[in-house]
């Protein structure tokens, strides 16, 4: 279905009216002359062209190189070269990622895990685009920190590691590689990674190595690799080095006449949309301090040249790209037809104010071409040129596409209307010689206008039914490492023409692959019962989203997966595309706790799932695992606290039976704290809450009155205390955090206290307890403590001297304070048996 129609069809009736009657050979002549050839007749400007996008689209033209970073995990990537590169160069940059950052920790949210992965990923996009670059990933799996490369290489496998990453380089074409990665020095996926593309930069022009790979690519043979050279708060080279000819340097100050802004102020932007791994400054101002540069301005930025072709040339002395000094093979590889134009001998950027004589050149510029012909015989770079052609025609004439759907979830078997725009807002007729959809494998022409005057635009509807057989994309956490992790795409592509001058312009269009009805979330999951809760109601709220443009009947029911039957239902119904909470209460827990206590997850599972109305078919279910802890705590105990990120401790304390309630900042600095036994403060709490700094006596009086204080793992450098942060100690006697971590999972506990109070009540803790550990043991462990605290056991990673002070506990008044730098938050949200047990010992500890 075509849709034409004109902005200015009223000016554009009485222009033609009265040019027919008094100017028709003038308008003739106008018509079909070009902008440059009349400079007496001013054309009226292109509206709507943004000056940033038109000076960057021109930049390109100027560029054939690429540059690829390389970083081990999402924020690890150095932004500001890739901005400067970009930005100030023009040059094509890609950033590569060796994992997803699921292993990392969660700043801003409950996601841990593969979801975290989707969100690092989400963000990671969203940087890319004030950078310039474009993303990629290698899916190697984030386990955790890590400490060495071999560790890292035992989950990941060396040798998939290095295909996967020679494979992105074919695929990529980088003629320079950097990375901000060390091989031998700090986390243990950073080393993996700088190894990993050692090997990799010869491997990759190597026909024997993955020979495989090169059924659909070439070997490919980079010119250049660096590592970044850290330079300390004076800026001086590590280890006495000077700057040489083996060094490239871009100062990160400089500022972008195009966009107003440093360079560094712009990677800064694009550094703070990584927010889960926050927070971060707000200003180059706070960076500094953070950093305690005491200079107003950062650094220069240096690399080191590691590696080069064998016959790259020299990289020139002081410079200030990685591409300096490289030269095509031969003009022939992109063809010299592609040479960009130049106004008066200038540059055509020099000319951004200008569009509509910017736009005559690259007019006269493309039609003098014959690009269907060319010989270039580097067909990659050459497609990269012609792309950038493409973009430049576009931004300067303003003619844009545009590709979208009301669908939000492509639903098997049902039928989504796209709609395709194409807008000429300049002054000049576009031709439009095809209009291409691509789907599901299938290229589609499409019946479209075949031009559109000046400021008309034209819309084209397409239908297409998804595949009954297609694969479901959600939930996206569930498709990281399968390359599902956006959905299907579906793509329009517009073959288009001004006088002369053809180009192709193309957009896509990512949407998941879901349900009818779609179960987005479960809580509390896995769901973890306890000796006083095994005879409650369990209550799960379940959200539920409609992916049908027509409303939805049916049932929302959970049972037990073993016996195929539902033991409790709720009616539903969902409005067109609509997104719902229910809560779902079953009558009793239909599994028996395990005879003798168990340390590790109860196999048992319920199953949720949505029934259509009149059907015996599922519209889609999601399992819930079903874990027993046979952990106790002290009776009528009454519990306050402060939560971080998420509802872990909310769920944990719920599990357990116990009453209890999150306390806010005012409850804190103002509230009855008599009114609780216990307090606990979150993982990271006095981060996530500056103000509970200030109200920290109030807290320390709680525990001289008689309370019990918990508090879990903090970093150091929000810890530890700091006169310029107004930051006092915090514990009632000092605690000193370190840096130190256990990051074997399994690492063997050894008691210290074995018959102490802690370990004893309500629960006897053993060796066992702390079994099916996820990830890690504990991080940033205190390194200094004072005599007052009774550390309780000892644990390290193999080879390395054993940490005592992941629990301290020490009586202060009538009460206690225990600070802990064992990951709690994870066993707990994981539903680790003995963590619940060792838990309910911190909370009750003081408490009969």
């Amino acid at each position: 279905m075509n849709q034409h129609t004109s902005r200015r069809s009223v000016y554009l009736i009485l222009l033609i009216f009265t040019l027919a009657l008094t100017l028709v050979p003038a308008f003739r002549v106008f018509h079909r002359a070009r902008a440059q050839e009349t400079p007496t007749s001013p054309t009226p400007p292109i509206e709507a062209v943004n000056k940033a996008d038109l000076h960057q689209a021109l930049l390109d033209l100027t560029n054939a190189y690429t540059v690829m970073c390389v970083a081990a995990h999402p924020d690890d990537e150095d932004g500001t070269t890739l901005t400067v590169l970009r930005r100030k160069y023009g040059v094509h940059t890609v950033s590569l990622f060796t994992t997803f950052g699921e292993g990392g920790q969660n700043a801003v949210g409950p996601e841990l895990y593969e979801e975290l992965g989707v969100i690092r990923t989400e963000e990671t996009i969203k940087a890319a685009q004030i950078q310039g670059s474009t993303p990629f990933f290698l899916g190697l799996r984030d386990f955790g920190f890590s400490k060495s490369a071999d560790e890292t290489f035992k989950i990941w496998g060396r040798d998939e590691a290095l295909r996967r990453m020679v494979l992105k380089i074919r695929e990529l074409r980088p003629d320079v590689i950097i990375t901000n990665h060390d091989t031998s020095r700090g986390h243990g996926h950073h080393q993996a990674t700088g190894q990993l593309l050692l090997e990799a930069f010869d491997a990759a022009a190597d026909p024997k190595r993955f020979p495989e790979q090169l059924t659909q690519l070439k070997p490919w043979q980079a010119q250049r690799m660096f590592v970044r050279a850290f330079a300390g708060a004076t800026g001086q080279l590590p280890d006495g080095q000077k700057t040489s000819e083996r060094i490239f340097a871009i100062d990160p100050n400089e500022i972008d006449p195009v966009r107003g802004r440093s360079f560094a102020e712009q990677a800064l932007a694009a550094l703070q949309q990584h927010a889960s791994q926050g927070p971060w400054p707000g200003s180059i101002a706070e960076m500094l301090r953070a950093r305690r540069i005491e200079a107003t301005q950062l650094p220069l930025i240096r690399y080191r040249l590691t590696r080069q072709a064998k016959n790259a040339p020299p990289l020139p002395e002081n410079a200030t790209t990685p591409v300096a000094g490289l030269e095509l093979e031969t003009p022939e590889a992109i063809g010299e037809e592609f040479a960009p134009p130049k106004i008066d001998g200038r540059s055509l950027t020099e000319f951004v104010d200008q569009p509509e004589r910017v736009l005559a050149s690259l007019i006269d510029w493309r039609a003098g071409q014959n690009s269907s012909d060319t010989t270039a015989t580097d067909r990659h770079r050459s497609q990269l040129i012609e792309d950038r052609i493409a973009r430049a025609l576009g931004v300067a004439s303003g003619v844009s596409l545009t590709l979208g759907s009301r669908a939000r979830a492509l639903v098997p078997g049902v039928n989504t209307t796209f709609s395709i725009g194409i807008t000429n807002p300049g002054v000049r007729t576009l031709q439009i010689n095809a209009l291409r959809f691509n789907s599901w494998g299938e290229d589609s022409q499409l019946k479209a206008a075949d031009q559109l005057l000046p400021d008309t635009e034209t819309t084209v509807t397409v239908d297409r039914t998804t595949p009954r057989t297609a694969t479901f994309t959600v939930p996206r956490e569930e498709h990281l490492y399968d390359g599902l992790l956006f959905g299907t795409r579906v793509e329009a592509i517009a073959d288009l023409e001004i006088d002369g001058a053809k180009f192709s312009l193309h957009t896509d269009l990512a949407r998941d692959v879901a349900p009818a009805v779609e179960i987005k979330s479960v809580s509390p999951s896995p769901y973890v019962w306890t000796p006083a809760t095994r005879n409650q109601a369990l209550t799960f709220k379940v959200t539920l989203m409609n992916n049908l443009d027509a409303p939805f009947k049916g049932n929302l029911a959970i049972g037990s997966r073993k016996q195929r039957r539902f033991e409790t239902g709720s009616r539903l119904a969902l409005a067109t595309i609509e997104t719902r909470e229910v809560t779902l209460k079953s009558n009793a827990m239909p599994f028996a706790a395990p005879s003798r206590r168990s340390t590790r997850a109860n196999p048992d599972q319920l199953n949720l799932s949505v029934e259509s109305e009149g059907s015996a078919g599922t519209v889609t279910e999601r399992p819930i695992r079903m874990i027993y802890s046979d952990a106790r705590v002290a009776g009528n105990l009454r519990v306050g606290f402060l939560p971080s990120f998420d509802e872990t401790l909310a769920r944990s304390l719920s599990a357990l039976g116990v009453s209890a309630k999150p306390l806010s900042i005012e409850d804190a600095q103002k509230g009855d704290l008599s009114a609780y036994q216990t307090i606990i403060i979150d993982n990271r709490g006095y981060e996530a809450h500056p103000e509970l700094i200030a109200a920290n006596s109030r807290l320390l009086d709680f525990v001289n009155a008689g309370g019990t204080l918990v508090v879990f793992y903090h970093k150091d450098n929000e810890w530890n205390p700091d006169a310029k942060k107004n930051r006092p100690q915090l514990a009632p006697y000092p605690i000193t955090l370190g840096g130190e971590r256990v990051t074997v999972e399994t690492a063997p506990i050894k008691f210290i206290q074995p018959r102490h109070a802690l370990l004893a009540f309500p629960n006897r803790i053993r060796p066992a307890d702390f079994n099916s550990w996820i990830q890690e043991r504990g991080l940033y462990y205190p390194k200094t403590w004072d005599p007052h605290y009774t550390a309780l056991f000892t644990t390290n990673d193999p080879g390395e001297t054993p940490l005592t002070g992941g629990l301290l506990v020490a009586q202060y008044g009538k009460g206690n304070y225990i600070y802990t730098s064992m990951v709690w938050y994870r066993q707990l949200r994981a539903g680790v048996p003995g963590a619940y047990r060792m838990f309910a010992n911190m909370i009750s500890y003081g408490h009969r």
